[in-house]
């Protein structure tokens, strides 16, 4: 046998990338449809927890001037307010005080006790020397309520 008499076989044509058949183009549009519903979802759901991250570093802010001065704590009564009008009509919770105020929080989340709801309710309005007498764990227990319910409150329409 003759070094010229062999040849290198013949390759096969390369594999197309492309789909062989619409089915495929269908289901790559499926897909492509399905993401991008996924994703307005998920980027809705973000901007929907948007007033929850600003409230929450509001708190964060309260707790650091808190460190330093209990006049901070006057702050957390109207942060919890303008967190609950963010995310119920304003016609149902803007006009609530008082015990009818505590009720709503308590059945948004249960996270104000009676001491806790009892400073929501004074801490907005008590003079200097009162937010002066509130102990170091009282504080803290309230801070923590407010940062609770803020993270966790669910608001039935």
């Amino acid at each position: 046998m003759n070094g010229s008499a062999l040849r290198e076989l013949p390759l096969p044509a390369p594999v197309s990338y492309a789909p062989q058949t619409i089915g495929w183009l269908f289901v790559l549009l499926l897909m492509l449809a399905l993401g991008a519903m996924f994703a307005w979802i998920a980027w809705r759901r973000y901007e929907r927890g948007r007033y929850r991250r600003e409230a929450l570093a509001e708190l964060e802010r309260i707790e650091q001037k808190l460190k330093h001065d209990k006049a901070a704590l006057a702050d957390i009564a109207p942060l919890i307010k303008r967190t609950a009008l963010a995310a119920a009509p304003r016609e149902y919770v803007a006009s609530l005080s008082g015990a009818a105020w505590l009720a709503y929080l308590q059945k948004a989340h249960h996270s104000f006790d009676d001491e806790s709801g009892a400073l929501l309710h004074t801490s907005a309005y008590a003079p200097r020397a009162a937010l002066d007498s509130i102990t170091p764990q009282q504080a803290d227990r309230f801070v923590n309520a407010a940062r609770e319910w803020i993270e966790h409150h669910h608001v039935e329409v």
